[in-house]
């Protein structure tokens, strides 16, 4: 019996189609968070006091498209990395990333953190006697924008196991006062805060002493780079050096201590926003390459979705053999010649299963004997039926009758009753199956009398 096919072949691809890429799409919904850009941190998405938006801003405006990396681990390419890590960043992933940077992928900058802010309560540009007022006490001082930081302390960064041989210095309130800041070339501006200033010196871990590129009016380097031979003609002319190098395969890397040099802070001087400007320029060689402001390291990295972990070893090859066994599946489901077999019925289904169940029982509690006597009574009952005999007539003489009707058909058999009463008594499971295998017999002689013959 054949059952026809549910779907024809079409219906079944678009089902397939559909639900791969329903489960591709949720692969790549799976497992992915954005933290929030603009939490008044110090990196390129954040609009606090101590981030570097106003610097993105500037740089979009002057023609250098900006963009942002929030996936963890990259290295990226021959772009302008800069690089905004946390006070308490992971200083093994840091380190990687600026050996190889200036193994030749491309140019980086290091902007040490400084300034320990927090978000503000109330909008600094409500005047305080407005806050007293009547309708500021019952619905309360309009709220600062998001994003917006107070300063509440200062530290400086403590990154063991990157440019080790590099020493950081900050500031306190009452010490001597920096006097701003003073390029090679001549140009000066003031700092925001002309105490607290973080400055640096010595060596990288090749000894390549630091040649500074911007120092404070008192001569503490506030940024700088290292003349590793790699060849730097922007950086050279910046910090008025004749050249340090001529090799092109080696990317630069330039530190800048003083991060008020950049910040949204320092920016709102003109004098410092130009310099800012300069620094990013010098650093990409006075070329046009893209700019990328990494977040990872500030603590917005991305989750990976489960999509991209799926094609990332180890668990490549575990995909690999999912759509192996997939595509296989396909296939032998639209080479199947002709429509599906239907299956036995329940009710055939449940009475096999029940006799099955039954016969094990017997087998398992070695009561063999239990299945004799019914087994005869039941090729009586068979024979009655085959044989059209009465049903009101005892055993024995249901017996005499078929014992008849086989001395005419069949004289070589053995009489019914003696054998079913052979039956009856046998209780090893060797003369229970030779006995009813002769019954067996019996019936095969006898039961085709009165059967109607097939129709053609």
């Amino acid at each position: 019996m054949n059952n026809p096919a549910a779907f024809g072949p079409r219906g079944t691809f678009a089902m397939i189609a559909a639900g791969f890429v329903s489960f591709i799409i949720l692969l790549m919904w799976m497992g992915t968070g954005t933290p929030q850009g603009n939490n008044g941190g110090a990196h390129g998405l954040g609009k606090g006091i101590s981030g570097y938006a106003a610097l993105v801003a500037m740089l979009n405006a002057d023609g250098h498209p900006v963009e942002f990396n929030r996936m963890p681990g990259q290295i990226g390419g021959p772009e302008v990395r800069v690089l905004t890590p946390l006070a308490e960043t992971d200083t093994k992933e840091l380190a990687r990333q600026l050996q190889m940077r200036r193994a030749g992928v491309g140019p980086t900058i290091l902007i040490t953190p400084k300034w320990l802010t927090g978000p503000l309560a109330n909008d600094p540009r409500i005047p305080p006697d407005a806050r007293r007022r009547a309708w500021a006490r019952v619905f309360g001082a309009p709220a600062a924008p998001a994003g917006w930081t107070t300063i509440w302390g200062a530290q400086a960064p403590n990154w063991k196991g990157v440019l080790d041989n590099v020493s950081v210095h900050l500031g306190y309130a009452k010490a001597p006062a920096a006097h701003g800041w003073r390029s090679a070339d001549g140009a000066s501006g003031p700092l925001p805060d002309d105490r607290i200033v973080l400055s640096g010196g010595g060596m990288d871990d090749n000894e390549h002493p630091l040649i500074p590129l911007v120092r404070s009016g008192d001569g503490r380097i506030l940024a700088g780079y290292f003349p590793d031979g790699g060849a730097y003609p922007a950086l050279d002319a910046m910090a008025g050096v004749a050249p340090t190098g001529s090799d092109t395969s080696i990317q630069p890397l330039v530190v800048v201590f003083e991060p008020d040099l950049l910040n949204n802070r320092g920016m709102a001087n003109q004098a410092t926003a130009l310099l800012a400007r300069r620094l990013v320029l010098a650093s990409m060689g006075n070329t046009r390459r893209q700019i990328l402001f990494d977040v990872s390291l500030a603590g917005l990295g991305a989750s990976k979705n489960l999509l991209t972990l799926a094609f990332t070893p180890p668990f490549l090859a575990a995909t690999i053999c999912l759509i192996l066994a997939m595509a296989g599946s396909i296939w032998r489901g639209f080479a199947r010649f002709g429509p599906a077999r239907a299956g036995a019925p329940a009710d055939r289904v449940g009475r096999i299963a029940l006799v099955e169940g039954g016969a094990a029982l017997l087998l398992r509690a070695r009561r063999y004997h239990l299945i004799a006597a019914p087994y005869a009574i039941a090729a009586r009952e068979r024979l009655i039926v085959a044989l059209s005999l009465p049903r009101r007539n005892s055993a024995d003489e249901t017996d005499a009758a078929i014992e008849r009707v086989q001395r005419a058909v069949a004289p070589g058999t053995t009489p019914f009753g003696e054998v079913a009463a052979r039956l009856a008594g046998a209780q090893a499971p060797g003369a229970i199956t030779a006995q009813a295998a002769e019954l067996h017999n019996i019936e095969t002689a006898l039961g085709h009398i009165n059967r109607k013959p097939d129709r053609p």
